[in-house]
């Protein structure tokens, strides 16, 4: 389980046969071989963990077909692009954003940026059909694994309203009108309209 508080922004580049390298500034000299880790909201498995100097680190990941398929991490891969790394969320942590599994619902469309004095609008293609109902004012999002709160919902489109310190330290600031993006709705939001 993750906060979506991104911690770092790291690289992944493909090893070969379905094994991904993800470099990274991101402390990971306490994070056990077997450890979950965010990669653009995906929750994956660190591997093979090496400290390469006295701030970097890389591990490897693997990524099976259905998870490319459902997710912007093939783009991501075949690009060398940034990604945004969180490590899972410890007992007694600050939850400072929601709760997010890393389990990515599906993918929407960048239609548009906006940069304002103090702040950016994102607005995104809405397409969710029977999931549209978790895209409501004021509802969280998990977008690339940051957690996000929903501005204003139109009839096609959502917008999320981004501070400058999240746009400078996640890859939203790297994003472009029609790139990919990776979805997570709201599990409380989920699990209330799954009661109702």
């Amino acid at each position: 389980m993750f906060t979506g508080i991104i911690q770092d922004l790291g690289t992944i580049k493909n090893n070969g046969e379905g094994l991904y390298q993800i470099y990274t500034n991101l402390d990971m000299s306490k994070c056990k071989e077997g450890a979950s880790i965010s990669c653009n909201g995906v929750c994956l498995t660190a591997k093979n963990i090496t400290q390469t100097d006295n701030k970097s680190f890389t591990f490897d990941v693997n990524i099976g077909e259905e998870t490319l398929r459902r997710t912007n991490l093939a783009n991501s891969i075949s690009n060398n692009e940034k990604i945004n790394l969180e490590k899972s969320l410890q007992i007694g942590d600050e939850v400072s954003g929601h709760f997010v599994y890393g389990h990515v619902d599906t993918t929407t469309t960048v239609n548009e940026i906006i940069e304002l004095e103090n702040s950016w609008e994102y607005h995104f293609e809405k397409k969710f059909n029977k999931n549209n109902k978790f895209i409501v004012e004021k509802g969280s999002i998990s977008i690339n694994g940051v957690s996000l709160t929903i501005a204003k919902v139109e009839n096609y489109t959502f917008m999320i309203s981004v501070i400058d310190h999240t746009f400078n330290h996640t890859n939203l600031k790297f994003l472009n009108k029609s790139d990919q993006v990776n979805i997570e709705f709201d599990y409380l939001a989920r699990f209330i309209f799954n009661n109702e």
